[in-house]
């Protein structure tokens, strides 16, 4: 009976979800739309700049951009498919070094560069900012330490 939803269990009759519905899935979507770097990241470029978002753990980077202090990227979208309910995002600006990547700080607290955030696929609200957010409005951060930028982003659910 699972295809109308109802089971018979004992003598009750109990809605039971089918199975496609426990198993539904949703992408939770980031689209940087602007980046400023605020100073120089590398002592002898503007940086080469990439984003990249951790989900539940798991991470994926966008391209990199090279030389440029102000962007407006066309393609740095980044998507993570996770079943339905609330989702932890770590979501960073990075220069790419030769050696070791340096964290671009886009958080407005002291010794905190990244940032960190739920998205709840059910209401589709972003808490852990000051404000909670809509699927879909513009969020923009700006660190305050050396190595700073200004990032502007959307964060949606399908």
């Amino acid at each position: 009976m699972a295809a109308t939803g109802f089971a018979v269990i004992g003598a009750a009759l109990t809605w039971a979800p089918s199975q496609a519905a426990a198993q539904k899935t949703h992408d939770i979507t980031v689209t940087v739309t602007r980046f400023k770097a605020l100073d120089r990241a590398d002592e002898l470029s503007r940086g080469d700049f990439f984003a990249r978002i951790t989900v539940d753990g798991k991470a994926q980077s966008t391209s990199v951009i090279s030389d440029k202090e102000e962007v407006h990227p066309k393609d740095w979208i980044l998507t993570a498919t996770v079943p339905a309910g609330v989702h932890k995002v770590k979501f960073e600006l990075i220069d790419k070094d030769l050696s070791v990547d340096d964290p671009i700080d886009i958080n407005r607290l002291p010794n905190k560069r990244d940032l960190d955030f739920t998205v709840d696929t059910r209401s589709c609200i972003i808490e852990g900012f000051a404000q909670n957010y809509k699927c879909g409005a513009t969020i923009t951060r700006g660190g305050s330490e050396n190595k700073k930028a200004d990032i502007s982003f959307k964060v949606t659910v399908k």
